[in-house]
């Protein structure tokens, strides 16, 4: 699922332009270079420069509205819960035939408007940044997999619909992907996230490696922590091999964009190994390199 990014963009939230719920109606957007920065942070690297035009455009749009709805949920400095609401029902104006209000709602009319991308993605991207905004832990993995099927299997989902190849398998496979790419995510981002108020490793993981929540606060992991998150890479790793068959599956621009996310994930779980998963000292990541060795294996059909 997150970015996405996003000729396009990903964007910051400005405080002008303003709708009538006092949230900002307009986002700044940077040049393709920035968004490149911002994919890579996240796991989702979409080599926009190797993709037909129509489809770095499409997937602009969708990126645009990505990186506002977690630009609001995360950095938003007014009522996140009213913005988060604001571009939900703006969604509804969009599906009913109505003009949004939101400029990148608005955007999002080059994807739908044909029919080619359904609606339920980008509410499901809303339902994520709002159910960040109250649970700050999650009890299971089983209940962190929920999760991520609102704020990270869309992003596939969008993906295989904009390329007219969205069957159930390659969906199936897509959704543990993008899963798997969340996953990873939170484990770079440990310390942060827990600044942040919020604890994406399940409880009952916790619990079974003897790790404590002022353990994740320290400027080092322990041995327990790195077991704990090795443990969880582990997994990540699982649902990231699904790409590898849906890669070499699908047809056209898909099938980069799609190595492109697998590659950028399985980089960045090397990363944290060399790191010895001491996520807390430093966020490891993945060199280019790695991501180019990593992009040659998922293209040979290598599963680890």
């Amino acid at each position: 699922m997150s970015e996405e990014t996003r000729a396009a963009g990903g964007g910051e939230v400005t405080g002008e332009g303003t709708g009538r719920s006092g949230m900002p109606d307009q986002v700044v957007s940077p040049d393709r270079d920035a968004i490149a920065r911002k994919e890579q942070a996240e796991n989702f690297p979409v080599a926009l420069r190797l993709l037909p035009r129509q489809a770095r455009a499409d997937l602009a749009a969708f990126y645009t509205f990505a990186r506002y709805v977690d630009d609001l949920g995360d950095e938003y400095g007014g009522d996140r819960i009213a913005a988060l609401n604001e571009v939900d029902a703006d969604l509804a104006r969009l599906s009913s035939g109505a003009t949004p209000l939101l400029e990148p709602v608005r955007g999002l009319l080059r994807i739908t408007g044909d029919g080619r991308v359904p609606i339920e993605p980008f509410h499901d991207l809303v339902a994520a940044n709002l159910m960040d905004q109250h649970k700050l832990r999650y009890a299971t993995f089983a209940e962190l997999v929920q999760y991520c099927k609102l704020s990270a299997d869309p992003v596939g989902r969008v993906v295989l619909y904009l390329a007219g190849q969205a069957d159930e398998q390659n969906i199936a496979d897509s959704d543990a992907v993008c899963t798997g790419l969340q996953v990873i995510e939170h484990l770079q981002d440990v310390g942060e996230d827990l600044r942040a108020g919020r604890i994406y490793l399940p409880r009952e993981d916790l619990t079974a490696f003897g790790v404590s929540e002022p353990d994740l606060a320290r400027g080092h992991a322990d041995e327990d922590v790195r077991a704990l998150l090795r443990w969880e890479a582990g997994r990540a790793a699982v649902l990231l091999s699904r790409g590898v068959p849906l890669a070499r599956r699908l047809r056209g621009w898909a099938r980069p964009a799609v190595t492109g996310y697998v590659a950028g994930g399985r980089a960045t779980l090397t990363a944290l190994r060399r790191a010895d998963y001491d996520v807390l000292a430093a966020t490891p990541k993945p060199t280019t390199g790695a991501t180019l060795r990593a992009a040659a294996g998922v293209f040979l059909g290598r599963r680890r």
